[in-house]
């Protein structure tokens, strides 16, 4: 099995535990140390750069718990090329996983099924914050915990600007909030939760960075993960061929590594990049071609 493969293994097994977790939200303790596990799982993985794949598979699956795993994924990779410790490696996964229990919670209290509706009311989505650090403060590992609560916190607060600036302006975000940011904005243009047509990981990324308040730090270490031609890119090279940006990135954001629609590498080959193919006009598995390396 590839390690690609084994990185969608790891991928789909936390996605069906999140997605448990998730939907106990709303018991009284909830279950985070279950949800602590999956975190476990992914940042004893994260020296591997398959982990980036998640991109890849986001549009797929934009649930609250895929989108979870998806962001935690990219976190132990920017994490880990920030040469973290393990306890900040596993804080920052903790946190990725942690922000949408809120809304997991707030929906669970008011049976309301995100499923069918994909946001909370106003009324109940200015909570959902708070309903974070309340659902994830909880629990073992209490320092752990509290950093990755506050994390997630800062994070749910910052993609609702409604609710004002972030401690009213007095302290600035954690850096790694910024980076969650900026990695949930990426795969929500990349598969987004509306009816509208994802774009490539290219363009959500270049989009992300031509935006007039774009934050360059968080976005330099989240391509740092995915790569400036990110992971599951369509391109088209020299030939007319298609193939798909892989997970294993070159420093060089001019030499990615590319696997043909079959699977096969095309590195001997160092074909030139001609043209980005989106979404629309490549309807087929992107993953197959990671997960299944025909040389």
């Amino acid at each position: 099995m590839s390690d690609a493969a084994l990185a969608i293994e790891l991928y789909a097994s936390s996605v069906v535990a999140a997605r448990h977790c998730y939907g106990r939200m709303g018991e009284h303790v909830p279950p985070l140390d279950e949800l602590d596990h999956v975190g476990e799982c992914i940042v004893h993985a994260s020296d591997d750069p398959t982990l980036a794949i998640a991109l890849a598979l986001a549009p797929s699956e934009s649930d609250d718990a895929s989108r979870a795993v998806q962001s935690a994924f990219i976190a132990a990779r920017v994490a880990h090329a920030a040469g973290a410790s393990a306890d900040d490696r596993t804080a920052a996964v903790l946190a990725a996983l942690y922000v949408d229990a809120g809304r997991a919670r707030l929906a669970s209290a008011s049976s309301l099924d995100l499923s069918v509706f994909s946001e909370l009311p106003d009324s109940l989505d200015h909570l959902a914050p708070a309903a974070t650090v309340a659902a994830a403060i909880t629990g073992t590992r209490p320092t752990l915990r509290q950093w990755a609560a506050l994390t997630a916190f800062e994070v749910a607060w910052l993609e609702r600007p409604r609710l004002g600036p972030l401690y009213r302006g007095e302290l600035a975000p954690r850096l790694m909030a910024r980076v969650l940011v900026a990695c949930r904005a990426l795969l929500s243009r990349v598969a987004p939760r509306t009816h509208d047509v994802g774009v490539s990981p290219f363009s959500a990324l270049r989009a992300l960075c031509t935006q007039p308040e774009a934050d360059r730090v968080a976005l330099g270490l989240l391509a740092s993960a995915v790569g400036h031609l990110p992971v599951g890119t369509v391109v088209e090279v020299t030939g007319g061929h298609w193939a798909v940006v892989g997970p294993d990135v070159s420093p060089d954001p001019k030499r990615p590594r590319l696997r043909g629609l079959d699977g096969a590498s095309l590195d001997a080959e160092s074909p030139s990049i001609v043209r980005v193919i989106e979404p629309k006009s490549a309807r087929f598995s992107v993953a197959f071609a990671l997960a299944n390396p025909a040389g």
